[in-house]
């Protein structure tokens, strides 16, 4: 990877120096997928090409071992809209495979929720629905439950921001981290310092890129 300063700020949280955390990572996948996108795609990319959730946490254990952050993401929770089986045949075939693809790195679990179509549908977009919400829902409860020692949200949707809140004012919270592409600001929890951010720039943004094309498994030619 090429060099990057700053990589990451924040007010970052206390580590023991005798154990190696857990590292849970939470994932807004379209919001992630998204924002790089449209920041880093470069021309010669395949245009379907899709962010590969065990390389984006590969990525960040990269990133926060350069910044002498302890721990390694041991569990991955992705969250993404999936298109109905009824409506988009291809695109559910396609969404289907490159779940299963990605779960086959063990740390990585794939959470659905089916797309809201609209009454005037194609011409009306499909949207997701609940997404952030389940996302919320499951980072808080992964707070109480301390699932890892060190929880980490990959978004920059601030209606996350109260899921932070909530799990910073517990009275033994986890270590709670946010990331982001760089350029693009950071989630916050309001009224309060922020949280450690790890940034991931272009390069990393490359490497994260699934090599594998799942366009074949909707019936789609190359």
């Amino acid at each position: 990877m090429t060099p990057y300063s700053p990589p990451s700020s924040g007010t970052g949280g206390v580590f023991s120096s005798s154990n190696s955390p857990s590292v849970a990572l939470f994932v807004d996948y379209q919001n992630v997928y998204l924002v790089g996108k449209g920041q880093f795609r470069r021309p010669e990319t395949r245009r379907s090409a899709l962010l590969h959730p065990g390389r984006l946490a590969d990525v960040i254990d990269s990133r926060r071992a350069e910044c002498h952050r302890p721990g390694r993401v041991t569990s991955v929770e992705v969250f993404r809209g999936q298109p109905g089986s009824s409506r988009e045949p291809r695109s559910y075939a396609r969404w289907q495979a490159s779940a299963s693809e990605w779960s086959r790195d063990r740390r990585v679990r794939v959470r659905g929720r089916p797309l809201r179509y609209p009454h005037d549908w194609p011409a009306g977009r499909a949207q997701e629905k609940g997404i952030d919400v389940l996302l919320a829902v499951s980072f808080v409860r992964a707070a109480i439950l301390r699932a890892a020692d060190v929880l980490i949200l990959a978004s920059r949707d601030t209606d996350l921001a109260p899921a932070l809140e909530l799990a910073l004012d517990m009275d033994d919270p986890p270590i709670v981290e946010v990331c982001n592409w760089s350029g693009r600001g950071r989630l916050s929890p309001h009224g309060r310092a922020p949280v450690w951010c790890t940034y991931l720039d272009e390069s990393d943004f490359l490497s994260c890129l699934d090599p594998r094309d799942y366009r074949a498994a909707g019936g789609a030619t190359a």
